[in-house]
């Protein structure tokens, strides 16, 4: 008989625990989500605070690549009736193109406002005009009716698609992850510098901008409005779903929904003016009575509940003329002042052809998708070098950079004081934390003051290798073995298939970030319960990436609490490979945050550590810094602790 995913879970979960939170009900793009019940605005203000920092992790703007100048061309307009239309085409970053077409009234003058319409997975993208969607339709309308509108391509779409696919293995893989460089960051970054575009057009109010698009389209617009204040009103069509929040690489982003939903982002922009438009015959089928429910009652706690409106059409997937309807008066309220707003309607339109809307001819002479994400990355590197610490100031500002980014890796803030609860007797203890647990066991007690945690593949169970392996530390302090996720029997069973559901890490902890996570718990729970006593911390191969990750994640006030002794073994490591950091320490953007370098100059202050099979140079030394390049078993590192100890450095 086979057992049940119940009972393989609680047998392989550390202490008889059943550890229910990384195996069963995982999150994924089609979960049933429940709307959050915030009472008060001081609660929201705190979501909305961590949220919209998550968003913008994920989202490659942690830190921003810089904003080079766009190098913008418009040119080729086409007059038609009421409207002028150009092509354009600028680099967001260098390499990166965005193109599209800038609609603009035929009459009248001055400042006027800007509305970005991101087209969605419509099979044309931006030129599509049919009766379910139409974007020259919306483009047309708004700009005969005095706004100034840019359509632009999603990547890989009309002529973004000369440059790139929709689709790209270099921008899709677990490596792209670490420098949080995929499709949802890359076309976020484009529609930031959409933004940047319109704003600095001589007729363009940049105090007045707006942003509108369905499906993936939708996405964008709300995504877009979370990240940047610079959005004044917003109208999302189809896509703000309880039931389901994404089905492309384009909507998702490692880390970006972990404890989160579409509705929680969309509700980021209150209470600025938000229509949601929705649909019977698509996803969006319940937003009268969920989605919008829930957004309004977040708009209500500023007192500002009429500020967020739905419309509900009875259609399927759609940006038809229904919707657009819908659309066009809200704008014109918010955006174009107008007090007849009511009256601003959709007439007969006739589309330019399609080869007057396009801007190339051929294929330009462009990066290929490899070489644009390797290029990306040499930016990413060249940004962090305004983060290189030369003193105190910059070493405190790259060590917020560095634990901010492990906190949205890993999922969660730094525990706050009673989170973290135990259970077992003192020899053998479970910490919990989210739903989470981590074992530790007593090797072998000692009545000299501090305490030594061994964390091997072993978990709590080592082997008689390497219990005589820390024969050197039996006379200094207590030894513990720990067994964090990944270790142990704390570890997945095969028929839990962890991992194996759509757009896993949009919503759920990696691997290693359940380890470090489970790391994070344990400190949290120690340095507080030992305050004063020392630690001492020895980390096999497997874990030693995780244990750094930990330690640098702590409050540099918690880390203080007690003096701190590593001895790590990096063998088999490289800083320099992603394909080793995926294979070491995955955790989403660690390598947009300085990697192995940023990790280290992070150490908490006082931090003593050993680090052996890297090669000099490969991180930055310092007196409390140790470099070998040989690799050490675990009895020389349990010596190397003794020494650190014995020597009082």
């Amino acid at each position: 008989m086979i057992p049940t995913l119940a009972l393989l879970i609680a047998t392989f979960a550390g202490d008889g625990d059943t550890d229910r939170a990384r195996f069963e009900n995982l999150p994924h793009t089609e979960t049933l989500f429940e709307a959050d019940e915030i009472a008060t605005l001081g609660e929201w203000n705190a979501r909305r605070t961590w949220l919209r920092s998550q968003v913008r992790w994920a989202a490659g703007l942690w830190p921003e690549l810089e904003r080079t100048p766009l190098g913008a061309r418009v040119f080729d307009p086409f007059e038609g009736d009421g409207f002028t239309v150009w092509k354009v085409v600028f680099e967001s970053a260098p390499g990166l193109l965005v193109t599209g077409n800038l609609y603009r009234p035929s009459e009248g003058g001055g400042r006027r406002p800007a509305i970005l319409c991101p087209h969605g997975h419509w099979a044309k993208g931006r030129v599509n005009h049919e009766p379910a969607g139409s974007i020259p339709a919306r483009c047309i309308t708004l700009a005969r009716h005095g706004a100034v509108v840019f359509a632009y391509d999603m990547m890989g779409y009309n002529d973004s698609g000369r440059q790139l696919g929709h689709h790209e293995a270099a921008l899709e893989s677990a490596a792209a992850e670490l420098w949080c460089l995929g499709p949802f960051a890359l076309q976020t970054w484009n529609s930031i510098r959409a933004l940047d575009f319109v704003s600095s057009l001589p007729d363009v109010d940049p105090g007045r901008l707006g942003v509108t698009g369905a499906s993936g389209g939708g996405t964008q617009t709300f995504i877009l409005s979370a990240v940047d204040e610079r959005v004044t009103a917003a109208c999302p069509v189809n896509m703000i779903s309880h039931s389901m929040q994404g089905g492309c690489s384009c909507e998702n982003a490692a880390g970006l929904r972990i404890d989160a939903n579409n509705m929680d982002i969309a509700a980021l922009f209150a209470p600025k003016p938000l229509l949601m438009i929705s649909a019977t015959g698509d996803w969006t089928r319940d937003t009268p009575k969920v989605e919008h429910a829930f957004v309004r009652s977040i708009y209500a706690l500023y007192g500002q509940a009429d500020r967020v409106l739905n419309v509900h059409v009875d259609a399927p997937h759609n940006y038809n003329a229904e919707s657009r309807s819908a659309m066009y008066p809200f704008f014109a309220k918010w955006l174009l002042q107008r007090p007849d707003h009511r009256a601003v309607k959709e007439r007969a339109i006739e589309v330019p052809p399609t080869d007057r809307l396009l801007v190339f001819e051929s294929k330009p002479d462009v990066p290929t998708a490899a070489e644009l994400a390797q290029s990306l990355r040499q930016q990413v590197r060249q940004r962090l070098e305004d983060y290189a610490p030369v003193d105190d100031a910059s070493l405190g500002r790259l060590r917020r950079l560095v634990r901010t980014g492990l906190q949205h890796a890993t999922g969660s803030p730094f525990p706050a004081q009673g989170e973290v609860t135990v259970s077992g007797e003192p020899g053998h203890r479970t910490y919990h934390r989210g739903g989470r647990t981590v074992t530790t066991r007593v090797l072998q007690e000692n009545g000299a003051a501090g305490e030594v945690w061994v964390l091997t593949p072993s978990g709590v169970s080592p082997s008689v290798a390497e219990k005589q392996a820390l024969e050197p530390l039996k006379s200094q302090a207590s030894i513990i073995a720990v067994e964090p996720f990944g270790t142990g029997a704390n570890t997945a069973p095969a028929e839990a298939r962890r991992g194996s559901t759509r757009y896993f890490t949009t919503f759920n902890r990696t691997d290693h970030a359940e380890t470090v996570y489970d790391l994070i718990t344990l400190l949290a729970h120690s340095m507080s319960e030992h305050r004063g006593e020392p630690l001492s911390i020895l980390a096999s191969p497997e874990l030693s990436p995780k244990v750094l990750a930990a330690i640098v994640s702590l409050p540099e006030d918690i880390a203080a609490a007690r003096p701190l002794r590593l001895a790590l073994d990096f063998t088999g490591f490289d800083p320099n490979a992603d394909e080793s950091w995926v294979q070491h320490l995955r955790l989403p953007g660690v390598l947009r945050i300085g990697g192995l370098a940023a990790l280290v100059h992070a150490l908490p202050t006082g931090c003593e550590v050993t680090i052996s099979g890297l090669s000099r140079g490969a991180i930055p030394e310092g007196d409390s810094r140790r470099i070998s390049a040989s690799s050490r078993t675990l009895a020389e590192q349990a010596r190397d602790l003794a020494g650190m100890s014995s020597t009082g450095n």
